[in-house]
């Protein structure tokens, strides 16, 4: 499957207000719905959401809207495998498939995100890279929640460094990198769950690299 080409905007070094539409800043940013790409082109998740994507002198950020008619995460710390204790947003970035790295974030409603730095996708998969290792390298990410009870929603949005990632600016204009931003949505129970992601997996795994969305600066 070919992967689209998602044109990353210029957007303030600013956080934004969060809300249904958006941060004004992302204006001319497109808009990622999640789906069920595993299930079909067309399918998509019973409760809905979408994200943005753009960079400024600061960093590489991100909005997320996400409809939840449970809002709920058990965690109560930084750095927790979220994704076992309720709903979360993932943001995963590699900075082109030149390099064996990238980067997996986790944010859950309650404003708790655990960060992991990969350096070999399959060490870490085969646990030959211990979790605790990957967690040893922080983001240093910005962040901010915001939930919409009376919506039924609840938002993310995230700015990771340039440094973070291994680059001191914006990357030259025309660079492609990769992304997907993945969500884990629960519903009453951590073992009632929802996957969707805006990137086109054809198998339901996070991890495929290969067909995360190209962003092109």
């Amino acid at each position: 499957m070919d992967t689209a080409i998602v044109r990353c905007t210029r957007v303030s070094d600013a956080m934004g207000e969060l809300g249904q539409a958006g941060p004004e800043k992302y204006a001319g940013s497109e808009v990622l719905p999640f789906r069920q790409a595993w299930l079909g082109l067309d399918a998509l998740p019973r409760e809905r959401g979408q994200a943005r994507v753009g960079c400024s002198a600061r960093g590489l950020w991100f909005y997320t809207w996400l409809e939840d008619s449970d809002i709920f995460s058990g965690a109560t710390a930084h750095d927790q495998k979220m994704w076992t204790l309720g709903d979360v947003v993932e943001f995963f970035v590699k900075p082109g498939l030149s390099r064996s790295d990238y980067w997996e974030i986790h944010v859950t409603p309650n404003g708790y995100l655990m960060d992991l730095y990969i350096e070999d996708r399959a060490a870490f998969l085969e646990k030959r890279t211990p979790f605790e290792t990957a967690l040893a390298h922080r983001s240093q990410a910005l962040f901010a929640t915001a939930a919409f009870p009376d919506q039924h929603a609840w938002s993310v949005e995230i700015c990771l460094p340039w440094p973070a990632l291994g680059v001191q600016g914006p990357p030259d204009p025309g660079t492609r990198w990769q992304f997907a931003v993945c969500r884990y949505n629960c519903t009453g129970t951590v073992d009632d769950k929802e996957l969707s992601s805006v990137a086109p997996f054809t198998v339901l795994s996070f991890h495929r690299y290969e067909e995360f969305l190209q962003l092109q600066f």
